[in-house]
């Protein structure tokens, strides 16, 4: 089939007294076709052509189609990449295979009319109209597909990633953890950066801010008083409903796009330390917000002062030290010295260290531990009482971490080569020994 514009030209030519012929050659058209649309005196998009009833091909989802429907029959709105991973599961055996990723647009064209020949009705998106001063909406959001690296070591990370949906005026904070420690700081840091306070704050029920456990998923007493205390108003989004908190979702792709895109500039994603990183996103937010200044002007005068003093970054809990040397903190290990046996700490934890306090000092700092069943043992913490009991060595819950590099192990490895079992590791404590208190 012609278009328009060759037709046009074809009755430009006859006009100009061209034979049928002459036009066939000029346009490179049939001869038949030129004489087709002269008699009809029409352009191609103005002859309605009579519906195909017929196919040009072989039906590819003709062997399928039954069970294809059969799913569908039982939920309409499994969408058709799934069902295509189903039938390939189903069919694709050995070497045989009968599904092909060709047929996909086949299957969803083929599902849409199914699904308007049974009327079933789609989720709407309803259009939001936003307020100035109204909401700060967040979500975190991983970075790991963008490889950062600090000194050549990969750097997993997360962002705390907040967005005023007003003037889409935009904060990001950079953490480990979706912790309530992250939340706090990255939402503080986002209001305090903003100059004041919205209305409301919108999330999804991530654990940090809302107890999941409960069955009308209330807000968690440690974010209820953090909104409490910047007179914010709570409103999280339906489970499994993403798209509620959409000025945020989007959002994410965008400034992760961004982010690759300015890192392929500088030509290089290591950074000599987290400083520096964080400087380079701190200017990309900063140009970012540039375009959205206008807006955000407007929406700062409807913002709320903030309060006198920010709420504190930490989460606060009594631990005592067992005699094993050990303090369990959100279901994680760390060891301390052992002269705080017996002693009972206020440890804040904070997003991405601990901090063990005693009679108001802080006695001892150390990294978190991300996720649950960590450990952190360190060997100078039991050293002592281990040298004077050689025999607990070998059965020690924690033994593989008395190897702080691999040449300590090569070294109690050459001990058991030349000497008993029980001298090699005698020996062997009393290297770790003279390692703690001469820093060999």
């Amino acid at each position: 089939m012609i278009t328009d514009v060759r037709a046009s030209k074809m009755f430009l030519l006859l006009d100009e007294g061209e034979s049928v012929a002459q036009i066939a050659r000029r346009l490179k058209m049939g001869e038949k076709t030129v004489c087709k649309y002269r008699d009809a005196d029409q352009l191609p998009s103005q002859i309605e052509l009579p519906p195909r009833n017929y196919r040009t091909r072989k039906d590819p989802l003709e062997v399928f189609w039954s069970e294809v429907e059969e799913l569908l029959e039982r939920d309409s709105q499994i969408k058709p990449y799934a069902i295509l991973g189903w039938l390939k599961r189903k069919h694709n055996t050995g070497d045989e295979t009968r599904v092909k990723d060709s047929i996909r647009r086949t299957l969803e064209r083929r599902v849409q009319q199914w699904k308007l020949e049974r009327g079933v009705q789609q989720d709407v998106k309803f259009s939001q109209v936003h307020h100035a001063g109204d909401i700060i909406a967040f979500d975190f959001v991983v970075m790991n597909s963008l490889k950062i690296k600090i000194g050549r070591r990969p750097f997993d990370h997360m962002m705390f990633h907040a967005v005023f949906t007003y003037s889409n005026w935009e904060d990001v904070h950079v953490c480990h953890s979706e912790s309530f420690e992250a939340l706090c700081r990255g939402l503080q840091d986002s209001l305090h950066r903003a100059g004041g306070v919205p209305v409301r704050v919108r999330s999804d029920s991530l654990s940090a801010a809302v107890n999941n456990l409960s069955s009308d998923k209330e807000f968690a007493t440690q974010y209820r008083d953090l909104l409490d205390h910047y007179g914010l108003q709570g409103h999280r989004i339906n489970v499994r409903k993403p798209h509620e908190n959409g000025d945020v979702e989007s959002s994410h792709g965008h400034w992760k796009d961004a982010l690759d895109q300015e890192l392929r500039l500088r030509g290089s994603r290591d950074f000599d330390c987290p400083d520096d990183y964080l400087t380079f996103v701190r200017q990309l937010i900063k140009d970012r917000n540039a375009s959205r200044e206008k807006r955000f002007r407007e929406e700062v005068p409807a913002l709320n002062p903030l309060p006198a003093q920010r709420r504190i970054n930490y989460t606060s809990l009594s631990v005592t030290v067992k005699s094993d040397s050990i303090i369990r903190v959100k279901r994680n290990v760390y060891s301390v010295d052992s002269k705080y046996i017996g002693l009972t700490f206020q440890v804040r934890i904070h997003q991405d260290h601990l901090e063990l306090w005693y009679q108001n000092q802080c006695v001892e700092r150390m990294p978190r531990l991300f996720g649950c069943s960590k450990e952190a043992i360190d060997f100078r913490h039991v050293i002592d009482s281990l040298v004077r009991k050689p025999g607990a060595f070998l059965n020690y819950k924690y033994v593989h971490y008395m190897y702080p590099t691999t040449r300590f192990r090569m070294a109690y490895d050459q001990l058991l080569k030349s000497t008993t079992e029980a001298s090699a590791v005698k020996q062997y404590l009393k290297l770790l020994h003279t390692a703690k208190h001469e820093g060999a």
